[in-house]
């Protein structure tokens, strides 16, 4: 059996007979419970006569022979043959038949005189290749007769191990066993060319194990005694290595277990997973393991810079194929050639001659083009001693500069290891966890800050590992940490460089405001400050946009909005034109905290397409959170969940969880605007858990907001007031999200006054009236003019108030907030006896309710508008939150019917959309009847 026996049943264990005894953990086979089931029913058929044969295809350490074990267990009743493939035989002619003919003759019955002449003409080794088909012939009867009455399975373990005519017999034997009591089970590693002779046979594909079944399989290959798991780096690391390889996870276990290494998670000295690659790569000729060293130490290669190098090596035409017949390295899409995974990149750095690794790096310097390549060909020109070491390493260094941050990070890790001096190779690993985080790349990030000490390294140095250390916090574990490495250093870069304490000093002010540490937060601008003036060194752009934004948010927070609007508009105008996607980022922010919705969302549309561009996959989902509240600052509710979606999955995907936080808790505040409770419950409680582990304050005041907005929808006004009332202590230390409750108070504000808290009510709106004042959002402006109406006792001043709001919200295309502005002032004309303009307001906030989908602000509307007097002309079902025909589809309704069409079942279209099933039940019917079909069926052909 092979290595895949590493693994196990759920039932019981499938050991390796060749493993010494540390090796044999007895683990779980996760993820493969549907190709069991596939197994065991091809097995039960037997009995009935379906005979059948599978093919289980898989990588190395994938699993096969423990499902072929599995499934040979699960055979009540049936006589078992197991007759795997073994490489020594593989160049023998019928060596595979011949084992299977002496088993099948030890006992009874006896073949037939016809086929015991075939069979003994392959036990003597005289039987000739044109035979195949009549061996074949043979081998069907005596598999059916062997079983004596019962049905009989053959399993045939590593079948590409056979030689060339025992495969051949397999595959006609295989293709032709549906009217016998007789099954075979085969084991094939997944693009073998063996698959090429078991053509027309049921596949069975292993694909690599998802997260939650790797993650079960990491946990129960625990090494005895070991009741804690790994680290949650450490583990997130063994799982990006292993890529979902059962034998991988296994053997990579006990490292990441022990959390006593230093450097990078390796395999285990004894591992058979290195042992297999090891194997194949030197089977190889030795142009094919020439070819494979050059793309090791210069992966990924272009078509033609490969070409190129082995021309100018002499290789044989055929080496590069046959290389690539190994497996060990692949060709991309595009044809690049990489080797195949991260693990197998250490394996072969181990195995592969450093003499042929020198001269693969002296090739590729030669080949490369200084202009098309400039950074690998620096690299290469390091590693081979091209020149004096120092000027190699200053030519890397420019020539970093000029690259996307992920070739910059794997360039700067490779040359890590040719660095002339150890600070200058710590001092490269550090970048190198830099350009990896940048480029979304977490897990590297983190293993590359391993290999670098937090001590005895020089000062700039431990600056930016802290600085890597805190962003990565920042995004993906407790703010307040990350404040204090990110103040940690801004001070150590103080000496050396203003614009990085500055930026440093910024990013932890993000942490704070992330925490609701605001004391914190003015701390740090007290001490952004002084950089200003430069003490010697001249301020750049990027320093004073800095020190400005944290002057403007200051005075926002401490209510001197005048000259809050003077240095956060400064701040834009310092990032107009600059290619720095932080500083779009930044100057984002300033502009909504202004209420300038365009110039925010052109800012963050900005900031994402300068970190596209130089590869910053990790600032994306940042820029995207403005773009989604800028969507929102106007009533985009669809943009915003479009973007917000968009952003959780890059978040997820670059191991930012903060982030992710941020946007679905601005998803639960898009769902509560529209009065969607059940689907603003459903996005609260995915993040309620991380929230208070990592104490984050922002989106638990968004959490709290989000909340209050659908209880006011839902008719449970003192709920709500509960709520933002507490909204000053969501964070910890109990300290008030400022910005955040000054974005609720208009809420606040509809709430007290639905309380009688009117004296409450009247003291918030002073506040936020002056700060909406101050901005540029006439969308703002006009919450604070109904929040004036709500509050006004004369009717005539409530009017006008009303009257104004609605012309601002007009003005500034708020469409949502205007239909809640007209259903207020109608509830304000109808009290006041005058039902006919009130009739006229309610008609339009119905159809604008409808027409977004905010089903709890429609049912509202449509029970005053009934209040009014007013005979409805719409169907029954719009009074309940339904479409009218005439009524267009919602962006959020034409997703639904795209998963729809992909097959997605209403649990998967509730995972992906982050809604829960009522909601999409809901908008099915809906959809139903506005596209006049009957069944999803319908509906999927109607969108195909």
């Amino acid at each position: 059996m092979d290595s895949d026996s590493a693994v196990m049943d759920s039932d019981s264990a499938v050991m390796d007979s060749d493993s010494d005894a540390a090796s044999r953990v007895p683990v779980r086979l996760h993820g493969r419970s549907e190709a069991q089931r596939t197994l065991r029913d091809a097995v039960e058929g037997l009995g009935a006569g379906r005979g059948a044969a599978v093919v289980v295809s898989g990588e190395f350490g994938s699993g096969r022979s423990a499902l072929l074990a599995a499934a040979a267990r699960a055979a009540a009743g049936c006589t078992v043959h197991h007759v795997g493939g073994v490489d020594a035989e593989a160049a023998v002619p019928w060596a595979w038949c011949q084992r299977l003919v002496l088993r099948l003759t030890a006992d009874p019955p006896a073949p037939s005189a016809g086929d015991a002449e075939i069979l003994a003409g392959i036990i003597a080794g005289r039987c000739p290749p044109e035979a195949v088909l009549a061996v074949a012939s043979a081998l069907r009867r005596m598999l059916e007769a062997s079983g004596v009455g019962r049905p009989v399975l053959l399993c045939v373990d590593d079948a590409h191990r056979l030689d060339h005519l025992s495969l051949c017999v397999l595959g006609l034997l295989a293709r032709r066993v549906e009217a016998l009591r007789v099954g075979l089970l085969l084991t094939v590693v997944t693009g073998h060319p063996a698959l090429a002779a078991l053509d027309g046979i049921d596949t069975l594909p292993l694909p690599p194990l998802d997260d939650a079944a790797a993650r079960r399989l990491l946990a129960d290959a625990a090494p005895p005694g070991r009741a804690a798991g790994p680290r949650p780096e450490t583990e997130a690391e063994a799982l990006a290595l292993a890529a979902g390889n059962p034998l991988a996870l296994t053997e990579l276990a006990a490292a990441a277990h022990g959390d006593d290494r230093c450097g990078p998670l390796t395999l285990p000295p004894g591992s058979r997973w290195r042992a297999d690659h090891a194997r194949r790569f030197r089977q190889l000729p030795d142009e094919a393991r020439a070819v494979i060293a050059t793309v090791l130490v210069g992966g990924p290669l272009a078509p033609d810079v490969l070409r190129t190098a082995a021309r100018r090596a002499g290789w044989h035409p055929g080496a590069i194929d046959t290389a690539l017949a190994g497996g060990l390295i692949v060709l991309t899409d595009d044809g690049t050639a990489a080797v195949a995974g991260r693990l197998l990149r250490q394996v072969l750095r181990a195995e592969v001659p450093l003499a042929a690794q020198h001269a693969a790096h002296r090739l590729l310097a030669e080949v490369l083009d200084p202009d098309r390549s400039g950074l690998c060909r620096a690299l290469h020109r390091l590693a081979c001693g091209t020149g004096p070491a120092e000027q190699g390493a200053a030519d890397l260094e420019r020539a970093v500069g000029d690259a996307g941050h992920h070739a910059a990070g794997e360039v700067l890790e490779e040359a890590a290891g040719f660095a002339p001096r150890r600070h200058l190779r710590e001092r490269w690993l550090t970048l190198a966890a830099r350009h990896a985080f940048l480029a979304g790349e977490d897990i590297r990030a983190r293993s590359l800050l391993c290999r670098v000490p937090p001590h005895g390294v020089p000062e700039g140095t431990r600056a930016l590992r802290s600085l890597v250390e805190g962003e990565r916090l920042l995004r993906d574990g407790a703010p307040a940490e990350a404040c204090r490495h990110l103040s940690a250093a801004a001070g150590l870069f103080l000496d050396e460089s203003h614009e990085a304490a500055a930026r440093a000093m910024m990013l932890a002010g993000e942490a704070a405001f992330l925490a609701g540490d605001f004391a914190g937060y003015f701390a740090l601008a007290r001490r952004a400050a002084p950089l200003r003036r430069g003490a010697g060194m001249e301020a750049t752009p990027a320093t004073r946009l800095v020190v400005d934004h944290f002057a403007g948010m200051t005075a926002t927070f401490e209510g001197r909005h005048r000259e809050a609007g003077r240095l956060l508009r400064r701040v834009m105008r310092l990032a107009e034109g600059t290619p720095d996607a932080y500083c779009a980022l930044w100057a984002g922010q300033a502009a909504y905290t202004l209420g300038d919705a365009a110039r925010a969302h052109a800012f963050a549309v900005a900031a994402a397409e300068s970190a596209r561009q130089r590869g910053a996959l990790s600032l994306v989902p940042a820029a995207l959170v403005y773009q989604v509240l800028a969507a929102l600052l106007t009533d985009r509710c669809a943009a915003a969940e479009e973007a917000a979606l968009d952003g959780l999955r890059l978040a997820r995907q670059t191991g930012q969880r903060n982030l992710a936080v941020d946007h679905l808790a601005v998803l639960a505040l898009v769902s509560a605007l529209r009065g969607d409770g059940d689907d603003t419950a459903v996005r609260l409680r995915s993040i309620t858990h991380q929230v208070s582990m990592w104490g984050l304050g922002r989106p638990a005041a968004f959490g709290r907001w989000a909340s209050a907005c659908a209880d006011l929808a839902d008719n449970r006004p003192a709920d709500a007031l509960t709520r933002l009332a507490g909204m000053a202590h969501t964070a910890v230390g109990n300290q008030t999200d400022l910005v955040i409750r000054q974005l609720a108070t208009p809420h606040f504000v509809e709430a007290a006054v639905r309380c009688d808290r009117r004296a409450k009510a009247a003291e918030a709106l002073r506040s936020y009236h002056a700060w909406a004042a101050g901005g540029t959002s006439a969308a703002r402006l006009a919450l604070a003019h109904r929040c004036h109406a709500l509050l006004e006792s004369d009717d005539a001043a409530a009017d006008a108030q009303f009257r104004h709001a609605a012309r601002l919200h007009r003005q500034d295309g708020a469409v949502l907030e205007l239909a809640k502005t007209e259903l207020f002032h109608a509830h304000r004309l109808r009290r006041a006896r005058r039902p006919r303009p009130a009739r006229e307001l309610l008609r339009e906030a119905v159809q604008i309710f409808q027409q977004y989908g905010a089903v709890s602000w429609a049912r509202r509307a449509t029970e005053e508008l009934r209040a009014t007097g007013a005979r409805l002309q719409v169907p029954a079902r719009l009074g309940e939150g339904g479409y009218g025909t005439g009524a267009e589809l919602t962006p959020q309704q034409t997703r639904i019917c795209e998963l729809v069409a992909r097959g997605a079942t209403n649990q998967e279209i509730a995972d992906v959309l982050m809604v829960s099933i009522r909601t999409v039940e809901y908008h099915l019917r809906n959809i139903f009847t506005r596209l006049g079909v009957r069944s999803r069926v319908e509906l999927a052909a109607h969108f195909r």
